[in-house]
């Protein structure tokens, strides 16, 4: 059997493609085609509730900051709440405003902070993961190998400066999906799967991924 016959996630034979990301972020026509990967339909469907949190999340963190964002949360989310009000109010307990102010102290006005649990964290690392391994597979023609580590380093002020993200995300290593909604950064050490990945859901990045070897996953901070 070769290698698109399988799913990239379980191994077992690939009888569907998955999107990735999920096809429910992209509101219309993408820049490129959308990226699938081989999946069976047992991991395809079960990624669905975490996608659905996953966009939730993102959407809700960045609607005052992203049209397309607000598009998504008074169309499908909306819809979603009116069908399930436990929702609305689990989101919404969840979110509250607060002053926002550039790095200098400039006041920029008001955003959305996420209260984030640690239950949430994990399914939302799930989806990011999910997310990495299809990349990774669209990159390098390969699945990710199962002893490899995939590090997920959630971007705040302190990590950008530490990592200098905003350096690194001048690099001209980005592969955009489309413009205003999805787009991805990647560089590896060149003969090698190690890499790093910015993963940029309507144009802001909340989080940067380590895929490496478990050796040198032990050695990094």
């Amino acid at each position: 059997m070769t290698l698109h016959q399988l799913c990239i996630y379980c191994g077992k034979t690939a009888n569907t493609k998955e999107h990735i990301p999920s096809k429910q972020f992209f509101k219309d026509k993408s820049d490129k085609p959308l990226i699938t990967v081989p999946s069976c339909k047992v991991c395809n469907a079960g990624f669905q509730k975490d996608e659905d949190f996953f966009r939730q999340f993102y959407v809700s963190m960045l609607m005052a900051r992203s049209s397309v964002a607000k598009k998504i949360m008074d169309g499908e989310i909306s819809r979603s709440i009116l069908r399930k009000p436990a929702l609305g109010h689990k989101m919404f307990s969840q979110m509250k405003l607060i002053d926002a102010y550039t790095k200098s102290g400039l006041y920029k006005g008001k955003m959305t902070m996420y209260k984030v649990s640690d239950t949430d964290k994990i399914r939302i690392d799930r989806v990011v993961t999910k997310i990495i391994k299809g990349l990774f597979f669209h990159e390098f023609s390969t699945t990710l190998p199962e002893d490899w580590i995939i590090k997920i380093i959630w971007i705040t002020p302190k990590v950008e400066q530490e990592q200098k993200l905003d350096v690194m995300a001048k690099q001209p290593f980005w592969r955009v999906i489309k413009e205003d909604t999805f787009a991805y950064w990647v560089n590896y050490v060149p003969k090698s799967f190690q890499s790093v990945w910015l993963l940029d859901f309507f144009k802001i990045p909340l989080f940067y991924v380590l895929v490496l070897d478990r050796k040198t996953a032990h050695e990094v901070k």
